[in-house]
């Protein structure tokens, strides 16, 4: 990854070794890449240490927590030390992708624990309706142990289900928004673009660029499920997202708006849209160089962007960079 430094967000940070990691049964497909990029990289064999969407994974990364369980219907998947969160009075950062879809296309999201947050991923039932969803995912964010509230970011179809979360969860519990793409009824969608999303949710998995590392969206693409949430978008039964922003708390959490460039599938006009319900709480981040998938399609971008964002939510200046203790090379970077 390319590296964006704030030269005073340099924190320096002892990595230490660990024994390369076993695949176990349990592990999910792309953390069995994880265990055999380990294995590769204490091997010395770095041409085979590959991950994160394709790019390799950066030294600190094998040292970081993970796991994987099952909350109220929903996978659930959290990376990164609650601890070292916790001692610099962080939240963490909570992603949902578009229902159906694994949390796979969204993995370029891991590099976020540079900053010593944690991230996690919620994947809502496939066929939760929008309230069964709002509360599965409620009740999947109150697992986290995340006493000062989260961040909560959705991905495409996903937006209605973290708006209402947001609505229906205890105040406090969600710090801050983030939605990319966001999409609830065809209107939302750029007109040339809605019927092929009522069909389907691949045009959400669209990347901008040719050269762009995509093995975690064709991780996603590999598996769809059927969802509920995708039916009701394709009957424009779900709510408008504007109502949703206005059925927030008021004042709202601060909100940031993701959107691509010409290619995105979310049109420019439903972002301002969403923007204006916000009671001047939004903020609006273009990606112009990507479609649906601007954390694949300029992922270091979109990493400062977002960081830059929960930093100013969270009151703190987080790192962009792990140094080791010993030698001071550099074992990771945005």
């Amino acid at each position: 990854m390319s590296l964006l430094l704030q030269p005073s967000a340099i924190v320096l940070a002892a990595v230490a070794s660990r024994p390369a990691l076993a695949a176990t049964p349990a592990m999910s497909g792309r953390r069995q890449t994880l265990a055999a990029a380990a294995a590769a990289a204490a091997a010395g064999n770095t041409a085979s240490a590959r991950a994160w969407c394709g790019d390799p994974y950066p030294p600190f990364a094998y040292s970081l927590p993970w796991f994987e369980f099952d909350s109220s219907g929903c996978a659930v998947r959290v990376v990164g030390d609650l601890t070292s969160e916790s001692g610099k009075g962080l939240r963490p950062l909570v992603a949902l992708p578009t229902p159906g879809l694994s949390y796979d296309y969204l993995e370029n999201l891991e590099a976020l624990t540079v900053s010593q947050r944690r991230v996690a991923f919620i994947a809502v039932p496939p066929a939760a309706s929008l309230p069964a969803a709002t509360r599965a995912a409620v009740d999947a964010i109150g697992s986290l142990d995340a006493k000062r509230g989260v961040h909560l970011l959705a991905h495409g179809l996903a937006a209605p289900v973290a708006l209402a979360a947001a609505a229906a969860a205890p105040p406090g519990a969600v710090a801050s928004l983030l939605l990319s793409s966001p999409l609830s009824q065809p209107g939302d969608a750029e007109p040339a673009s809605a019927r092929a999303i009522a069909a389907s949710t691949a045009p959400l998995l669209a990347t901008a660029s040719a050269s762009s590392s995509t093995v975690c969206v064709g991780a996603s693409l590999a598996r769809p499920a059927a969802a509920e949430l995708h039916r009701a978008f394709a009957a424009n039964e779900l709510p408008p997202l504007p109502a949703l922003v206005r059925a927030l708390r008021s004042p709202p959490p601060p909100l940031l708006l993701a959107h691509g460039g010409a290619s995105d599938v979310s049109s420019a006009a439903a972002v301002d849209a969403l923007a204006a319900a916000a009671e001047g709480r939004a903020e609006v981040s273009l990606f112009a160089r990507s479609g649906p998938l601007p954390m694949v399609d300029e992922k270091a971008a979109y990493a400062e962007a977002v960081l830059h964002f929960l930093d100013s939510v969270d009151g703190a200046t987080t790192r962009r960079v792990v140094v080791s203790g010993g030698d001071q090379r550099v074992a990771g970077r945005i």
